[in-house]
């Protein structure tokens, strides 16, 4: 196994890859959570009842807004969306045997993806199949992944695959969930 296999990702990343794009969720609703923490904590000194508890639920609710918008303004997850018709791309891995690593690496590198069924599944992810697809199958790419003691590595460059290919892996996802 070599370190040198460029993830999905970074494949993904590189410059001449014009058919995924990376994708950040918009900050307007964070920016819609902060302000409306503000007005919480503003409508609560506007509220001529002190005793009760309506003040002390305005205030906790307009602190959890006002974190919960910085927290989503600073921690945002990066997607990956394609060129061409903007839809996500979703990462899932599938995780086998560790004994099956061989028959695994033929079955991705050879494209007898009807082959995966065969393949002993495993609760622990000693190694995974990782895919990278679009809801519809049109795009698909996989790569394995094996862990060699304190690290998980790249068994092999991520492949891409055809749109039939696509759908066995789909389908099999499906199965497995």
């Amino acid at each position: 196994m070599e370190k040198n296999n460029l993830s999905i990702e970074q494949i993904f990343d590189s410059a001449n890859n014009s058919e995924v794009y990376k994708s950040k969720p918009s900050i307007i609703l964070s920016i819609l959570l902060f302000v409306a923490g503000i007005a919480l904590i503003a409508v609560n000194g506007n509220i001529s009842e002190t005793n009760g508890m309506i003040p002390t639920v305005f205030i906790l609710g307009g602190i959890s807004l006002l974190i919960w918008g910085i927290i989503y303004a600073f921690f945002k997850k990066t997607g990956y969306k394609l060129s061409h018709t903007r839809e996500s791309i979703i990462f899932q891995e599938l995780c086998f045997d560790a004994k099956e690593r061989d028959k695994l690496l033929g079955i991705v590198n050879g494209g007898n993806i009807s082959e995966l069924e065969n393949l002993k599944p495993a609760g622990i992810d000693a190694l995974k199949l990782r895919v990278a697809a679009s809801q519809d199958g049109s795009f698909c790419y996989s790569q394995v992944v094996a862990y060699v003691p304190y690290e998980f590595v790249n068994a092999n460059e991520a492949r891409k695959h055809s749109p039939e290919e696509a759908q066995a892996i789909l389908n099999m996802l499906k199965k497995r969930k």
